[in-house]
């Protein structure tokens, strides 16, 4: 009996669907169905009822899932053991290589705890998108490719044969603004509701393509400011009057009011209401190599780290 295969078990219970759970364990739906067609040959029963509604356990599938749920629990806790055993006695190993999208280190900038998340014995690179997918599909499972995927981009990805991608955050570009401003009583934003307001806008290429793939029918027409610091853009919006705004993220702003030292008071933030505003983030695996155990500890330490601080953020902003 195979560990992944008490995952997979676990997700589909969870999920109530083949498709949901395959799609969430990254696996294909055929993969899936061998896993749990396998378990139930080796266990002798039939743990789940099939219907075109959705999956539902059996009463055999029912105790199954409270110990598959301990047993891969276990598992985890045997395998941080193994990795902070290691971790204590460092000689000879080699940094973990963490590649990173440029968003992705402006995230972490906004807090020194969670970039020291991320950078914990690692080796931290910058790089762009095509880069990031080059490394994860040629990596050896040693090295890990944290990035933001976007609208345009997750097609790309979801057809890449050569990787599999694992969503650790949900985050949606939008505004800040400041209280007094007239954007107070809007829930979300229509682009052509803000595409006329003096606004601060990232100059980085990636975000400003971005921008521009957004605003497309409603170009952006006031830009007072372009910068690839957060904390400028911040203060554009805080020493401006009541109509100034700047672009951001959701889970960016986030982590900045975490951080004392970003000039976040009196500042608000609301996303664009298009669906193409949504971005993802999270690691970039190779489909063909076994992710070492040291990766696997560093994605364990900033789950960990984001279920510990963020919790209130993935209320308003769930992964599902």
């Amino acid at each position: 009996m195979q560990v992944e295969s008490l995952r997979y078990f676990i997700e589909l219970a969870r999920a109530g669907s083949f498709y949901g759970a395959a799609k969430n364990s990254f696996i294909s739906q055929q993969g899936l169905n061998k896993a749990i067609s396998s378990l139930e040959t080796e266990l002798g029963y039939k743990l789940v009822e099939r219907s075109r509604r959705g999956v539902r356990l059996t009463n055999e599938g029912e105790q199954l899932l409270k110990h598959a749920k301990r047993i891969v629990n276990e598992y985890d806790i045997m395998l941080e053991d193994l990795v902070a055993m290691r971790l204590s006695n460092p000689e000879g190993d080699e940094p973990i290589r963490l590649h990173v999208s440029y968003y992705a280190a402006q995230i972490a900038s906004a807090n020194p705890v969670y970039v020291g998340m991320l950078a914990e014995r690692s080796s931290y690179f910058e790089e762009p998108f095509d880069k990031l997918v080059a490394y994860a599909a040629n990596s050896d499972g040693s090295d890990l490719s944290f990035l933001d995927v976007h609208a345009h981009s997750l097609p790309e990805i979801l057809a890449n044969q050569d990787v599999l991608f694992e969503t650790i955050i949900k985050t949606r570009y939008g505004f800040v603004w400041k209280e007094g401003s007239r954007l107070a009583d809007e829930e979300m934003l229509h682009r052509k509701t803000v595409a006329k307001m003096p606004m601060a806008v990232n100059a980085f290429r990636e975000m400003r393509q971005l921008a521009d793939r957004l605003f497309r029918d409603h170009p952006l027409e006031n830009v007072r400011m372009e910068a690839t610091s957060p904390r400028m853009q911040l203060e554009y919006v805080r020493t401006s009057d009541y109509d100034a705004i700047a672009a951001f993220d959701s889970f960016g702003f986030f982590l900045s009011q975490l951080d004392d030292d970003m000039p976040t008071d009196g500042l608000h933030f609301t996303p664009l209401s298009t669906p193409e505003s949504i971005s993802l983030v999270g690691f970039l695996y190779p489909r063909r190599a076994k992710v070492s155990l040291r990766a696997k500890h560093t994605v364990g330490v900033l789950k960990h780290f984001l279920a510990d601080n963020c919790a209130e953020y993935f209320v308003k902003y769930p992964l599902d």
